[in-house]
This record gives C-alpha cells, structure tokens and sequence, in this order.
C-alpha cells in the first residue's frame, strides 16, 4: 500500500493578507516610534539647557556677575559700536566664558589674550587662536532635533541664544537700547549684572533660549553665520523677547514671539530684520526649551500669549508674570 503525505502551505492570497497586516501594523508603530525619539531629542535639548544654566550660576559664583554676551572690535581701542566680531579674547561671547564650568577646559585655554594684536587697523588682524577654539565642536551647545555639531566655513555653530531683553525697531544692534539694557545678557563692557538684581524676579525671567533659525539657512542665516566662540553682539549669540517700536513715551511695546520651524521674515509684525532676526524659536513641533535666570528650563508653546513672553523677555517690566 501507498500512502501520500499531504503538505500544508500558504497560499499567496495568505501570504498577501499577512503582508498587508504588517505593513498596517508598522505604519501604525511608525509615529510612536518618531515620537519617542523625538522625546528623546527634546530631553536632551533640555539637559542642554540645564547645563547653561548651571554654567551661568557658577560663573557668577567666581566673578561676582553674569557672563556677558560678547562685543565687536578691539576692547582696547574702539568702542561699543564697533563692527564685526571681537578682535580680542576679552570680546568673545558668553558660549565661549562659561566653557570651564561645562566640563570644557580645555577648549577654553585653546584661546589666549598673550596672542590679541595690538591693533586692529591690518585687515584680518584678529586673535590667532580663534580659528583653534572654533573648530572644536561644543555638543551641548546643539539641539538634537536641530542638527549634529557641523562645520560651516571651518567653525562650528551654537543652537541657544542669550536674552537681551528689548529690541529697538530703530538704530543698530550696538546703539543704545539695543545692547541688553533690559535683558539677562548684556552686551560685554557696556555693564553686568547678576541675578539678584533681576527686579521681575529670576524664576519668570528668560536667560537663555533656543533661537529661531529657518531649516533651509543652517550656517548661512544672519543668525547662523558666525562662529560660536566669537560672533561679536550679534544676532547669532543674543536673541529678544520684546520689541520696542520707538513709538510714543514711552516707547510702545511688543512682543517678539517664538518662532517655530516654519519661521517666516514677518511673523505678525509691521516691520522686518531681513535675515538678521531676533527671535527665539525651535525645531521642535510644539514649542520651544528655555532656561530661566533661575536655572529651570521650562517649555513654552509656540501659541503662548504674545504679552507673557514678553513680560518674561524683560527683567523690569514691572507686570506681574503667571507661569503654569
């Protein structure tokens, strides 16, 4: 006698229904996964932010005030107004000064004041070990939802912005009222200050932030084209959180709103910075991470009230600040 063995097997209508289950199913796990990874980035992005802010506290630990934000020219021999980066170590930005309390000492004594020129009239005559301390990348200094540390003209870049305070509608970056009067962040040799002295009060007053730069610009926006040790008071190092239209006494004021990824040159205002904005903003989709003068990083969402952000944008706006 003969027996036949019967093989079972799927047929390929089988075999096409269990395909298309998977495919549904991984299209469904798809976002939970991009969302995880991008709660991920955002706690990094914060862990950034708590590390400045330590960073800050610290310093005004050992020199008995906040770091400033940097200056353009030779300290020695111009004066505030001068053009376009710091010729010296001294005018280097606040990214650069607070380097020894972020586990980054050694790329600090990269820079050192014995090599300044004497002068700065030579075209080019700026410290000879800047291009040294620029091409060391700095990862706490980028948002991983942003970008990797990359090199742009041979430097390196920074994701977070210092607050400033008000920003004028008129004059220059480095004319009065635009040098940090009202803000965390000053405008290096114009004047210090510490964080008692914030009259708002440190746990409403935004210190350091993330800044609004388009997705298409990375190294090359008004915002994005200096190096991260020295930009001068510049756009790339210090951003605001209220506007001043020089209208009326006093001046009327506005807010200058986080920006999210899809920043546009006008975002709801009668007037344009080009591509040399003020703005804070974020590559996250809902908001963005800033350090207040206390050191907490909190989250505030690109539909914030216009007049809150600029409350906490200013140390002395005297309005009372309610945060949730």
């Amino acid at each position: 006698m003969s027996f036949r063995i019967q093989r079972s097997a799927f047929t390929l209508v089988e075999l096409l229904v269990v395909i298309a289950i998977i495919g549904v199913l991984v299209a469904l796990l798809l976002p939970a996964i991009q969302a995880a990874r991008e709660a991920a980035r955002r706690t990094q992005c914060t862990n950034n932010l708590k590390q400045i802010g330590l960073a800050f506290h610290n310093f005004q630990d050992t020199f008995n005030h906040l770091p400033t934000g940097g200056r353009d020219g030779h300290h020695k021999l111009d004066g505030l107004t001068a053009c376009c980066r710091s010729v010296t170590v001294h005018g280097w930005n606040w990214t650069y000064k607070i380097l020894p309390f972020m586990e980054a000492n050694t790329v600090y004594e990269l820079g050192t004041p014995a090599n300044d020129p004497t002068t700065n009239l030579a075209a080019g005559a700026y410290n000879s070990t800047e291009d040294l301390v620029a091409a060391e990348a700095i990862p706490g200094f980028y948002c991983p939802t942003r970008r990797n540390p990359k090199v742009y003209s041979n430097a390196f870049r920074c994701d977070y912005a210092g607050n400033g305070g008000q920003r004028l509608a008129t004059g220059a970056f480095r004319d009065a009222g635009n040098r940090g009067e009202r803000g965390v962040v000053m405008l290096t040799d114009f004047d210090t200050t510490v964080i008692e002295r914030i009259k708002d009060g440190s746990s409403t007053t935004l210190m350091v932030a993330e800044k609004a730069l388009h997705p298409q610009a990375y190294g090359s926006d008004g915002g994005d084209n200096e190096r991260w040790n020295n930009a001068g008071w510049d756009e790339d190092m210090i951003r605001f959180g209220a506007h001043s239209t020089g209208v009326g006494i006093p001046p009327i004021p506005d807010s200058l709103a986080p920006s999210p990824p899809s920043w546009t040159p006008v975002v709801g205002l009668p007037f344009t910075y080009g591509q040399w904005h003020p703005y804070f903003g974020s590559s996250h989709g809902a908001g963005i991470n800033a350090c207040m003068a206390d050191g907490a990083v909190r989250i505030f969402a690109f539909s914030i009230d216009r007049d809150v952000f600029r409350r906490i944008g200013l140390t002395d706006s005297g309005e009372p600040v309610t945060l949730d």
